[in-house]
């Protein structure tokens, strides 16, 4: 990671619209942890402008169009880290009274980009005594699956999403599942943005899985929003999937009853 973090650092230093996009990451970041609405408004303007920069030096310069051997690395880079700063800012409340758009909707707008990056397993295998094993996964689809109706027609999809969410685990060894955002189908999101219980349970399942086993501040919290973001919608609904919901909600730290 120390090595990553130094060759971008020096790359950015070659070319401005890397800089501007790193220096919109981590003003987003500084945004993610600000507690007063004055200080995260800041930094979310401050992440927008460099944002803007980048985009606006990548056009002049025509470097989409116009990549050779020597900017292809940074030209990437710049384009998977726009897409990641448009899912966070789409996450983060510049104001206490801020409208954000629907989760769903800013996912299947970035899950493109974010394809670049998840596209194969580059998590290396660990040995650890991890809280998430892939018995706990299983177990998370298998209760999600006992709680569809026999007859629903919903079911073969919900049970192709929650099999997608154990093969992003078992592709990367345990150690991470945000990859998961680029295999499911565009069709999902559609289901969570017109309210099916079943889709949005599991968007709640696989939010948390990525709070509980990702190590980047940004996987981190875009898990943790998102669950945050299903709470109110789902409170209230089908009993049948409280427990599932429940342990959710410990494991990102809402403290709520489900009703």
């Amino acid at each position: 990671m120390e090595v990553f973090r130094d060759w971008t650092v020096n790359k950015a230093l070659e070319y401005s619209y890397l800089m501007d996009i790193l220096l919109a990451f981590t003003s987003l970041h500084s945004a993610s942890e600000a507690t007063g609405t004055i200080e995260t408004y800041i930094h979310v303007t401050a992440a927008l402008h460099y944002q803007n920069q980048s985009i606006a030096e990548l056009n002049r310069g025509q470097s989409l169009v116009r990549i050779t051997e020597e900017t292809c690395e940074s030209v990437v880079l710049a384009t998977a880290l726009n897409a990641i700063c448009t899912l966070l800012a789409s996450m983060v409340p510049a104001a206490s009274d801020e409208r954000l758009d629907p989760m769903p909707e800013v996912m299947l707008r970035v899950r493109s980009e974010l394809a670049r990056i998840f596209r194969s397993p580059t998590v290396q295998k660990i040995e650890d005594s991890r809280l998430i094993t892939a018995d706990k996964v299983r177990a998370l689809s298998d209760a999600g699956l006992a709680n569809m109706d026999q007859d629903d027609t919903a079911t073969p999809f919900v049970r192709s999403a929650l099999q997608k969410i154990e093969k992003a685990y078992a592709d990367n060894n345990g150690r991470s599942i945000f990859g998961w955002l680029v295999m499911i189908e565009a069709e999902f999101f559609h289901k969570v943005g017109s309210g099916e219980t079943a889709a949005m349970v599991t968007l709640a399942c696989w939010g948390t899985l990525t709070f509980a086993l990702e190590e980047v501040w940004w996987t981190r919290y875009a898990g943790k929003r998102i669950v945050e973001d299903l709470f109110a919608q789902l409170n209230g609904r089908d009993s049948r999937w409280n427990e599932g919901l429940q342990w959710c909600y410990r494991q990102v730290g809402i403290c709520g009853k489900v009703d």
